[in-house]
């Protein structure tokens, strides 16, 4: 009897995601920082560019939908010095935080469409993730103000 390829919960994480840099985009009062996020799920890893916004937009979305990421710390918003390279830096430093610890709450809470089946056996793909939050998928901010691919 043959079982469907899966990853049991002890093996490796099976979502990984970094941020390992930032990029200044746009000119004059569009000029903005988009992150690079880099995600992986099993074999597959893809990587969007988003704009602080969109973090800040994702993490309302999903607390309203999942209350276990209410207790999540989300980086403030600036007012100020919001282009300055040691604030963006740290800041880049806490939303890979905060994504890594999205992923862990999700992948364990009961409620999560991403939690291992029954038997401890995790069924992800970039589709299921892409499906959790369009944040993740490629492309779907491309033609707003708010970030790119």
């Amino acid at each position: 009897m043959s079982r469907p390829a899966g990853t049991r919960c002890a093996a490796k994480e099976p979502v990984r995601v970094s941020i390992p840099r930032y990029v200044l985009r746009g000119q004059g009062k569009d000029e903005h920082f988009e992150f690079e996020v880099k995600v992986s799920v099993m074999d597959d890893s893809w990587t969007v560019f988003r704009r602080y916004s969109r973090f800040r937009e994702m993490h309302r979305s999903l607390k309203s939908k999942y209350p276990e990421l209410a207790a999540l710390e989300f980086p403030p918003k600036k007012l100020f010095g919001n282009r300055d390279e040691r604030m963006v830096s740290e800041r880049r430093s806490h939303l890979e935080r905060y994504l890594r610890n999205l992923f862990r709450v999700m992948l364990s809470c009961s409620g999560s469409p991403l939690r291992p089946d029954e038997d401890g056996v995790f069924r992800l793909s970039k589709f299921n993730i892409c499906e959790f939050s369009p944040f993740f998928k490629k492309g779907v901010f491309e033609s707003s103000s708010h970030g790119t691919s």
